[in-house]
């Protein structure tokens, strides 16, 4: 076992090996321990769900065509079209966000395999739609590579479904994930804690900082476990959308966290953003999954859209700021 802490400085004891760890982990075919499990702790590991084939073609498509790149991207940390930014390993250290939108004039085969044979991938489904009870609706995916931290969270603040507390999600290692790498870590149980809605005074726009403490407190009152499982190449974590959970800090400079997120919520369901717009999203059916590709950019409104975001920056941002804060006013309305 390691100790490390969690972005606002939680201890978690890390395990190194399988033996160490206290996440039970299941086989595909064990549907009853998947859901059983799912439903007491708000997450599930499965293993082997990816073929190692399947990891390292994406792996060596985000080599070839996502890496030299040097354009604006999507990405998952702030929700703004940045450049890449590399650390001396030269791994992306701001993840991408949605896999399934990427400019298909520069990202040809990534978006392609991303889409079909990861996000729409039949096993990946097969679980969802345990967990979802219907076909599930992808609403949302990420890709990580570098060994950036995530804050102690629940997905609901950000996206759930219109029945809120509903949404899956799932992480996909690519690789062998080290212990010291900036593991997933995920609060067995915390499913089952209703914490403030997304509010005026706990808004992403101007106090994201006073939300992401209240989850700090809450689980320091709790006396919460963490827990930050050991995962290699194939397996998938899913939890649910009130599940506290985050990555922590690396201390591994020699090992990446090639990983995909996605979240996703049952098909005859509406989208909820910010808790506070619900919104019927136009999907494609991929496989036994139906994605929505926000902000496609294989759409030529878009691409205009995208221009301006990337080129004009501080009006578009001080604007959806405005817009983000506008809709909270009304909801405490």
């Amino acid at each position: 076992m390691i100790d490390l802490q969690t972005p606002r400085g939680l201890l978690v004891r890390v395990p190194e090996h399988d033996a160490e760890d206290a996440s039970a982990k299941f086989n595909i075919r064990d549907a009853a321990g998947i859901t059983h499990y799912y439903g007491q702790q708000g997450y599930v590991i499965v293993r082997n769900l990816f073929s190692p084939e399947e990891c390292e073609t994406i792996k060596a498509l985000w080599e070839s065509e996502v890496k030299p790149f040097n354009g604006f991207m999507y990405r998952q940390t702030t929700a703004r079209a940045e450049r890449h930014t590399k650390n001396d390993k030269g791994w992306i250290m701001n993840p991408i966000l949605n896999l399934q939108s990427v400019d298909s004039a520069y990202f040809p085969n990534f978006r392609s395999y991303a889409t079909n044979n990861l996000l729409g991938n039949e096993r990946l489904s097969d679980v969802l739609l345990l967990l979802l009870k219907d076909s599930p609706k992808i609403v949302q995916s990420m890709y990580f590579e570098g060994n950036s931290a995530t804050w102690e969270h629940q997905d609901s603040y950000y996206l759930d479904s219109e029945s809120v507390g509903e949404m899956a999600a799932a992480w996909i290692a690519l690789e062998n994930i080290a212990a010291k790498a900036g593991r997933f870590f995920v609060c067995p149980k915390s499913h089952t804690l209703k914490l403030d809605d997304h509010n005026l005074y706990n808004n992403i726009a101007e106090n994201h900082e006073s939300y992401i403490q209240s989850v700090v407190k809450r689980i320091r009152i709790d006396k919460l476990e963490i827990r930050a499982p050991v995962m290699n190449q194939g397996d998938v974590l899913f939890w649910n959308a009130w599940t506290i959970h985050g990555s922590l800090d690396s201390q591994d400079r020699n090992h990446s966290r090639s990983s995909i997120t996605c979240h996703a919520i049952p098909n005859k369901k509406r989208f909820l953003q910010l808790q506070s717009r619900i919104l019927d999203v136009r999907t494609d059916k991929v496989n036994k999954a139906y994605l929505y590709k926000p902000k496609d950019l294989d759409v030529f409104k878009n691409k205009i859209i995208f221009h301006i975001e990337s080129h004009f920056p501080a009006p578009f941002y001080w604007m959806k700021k405005r817009a983000i804060v506008y809709l909270m006013r009304r909801k405490s309305a």
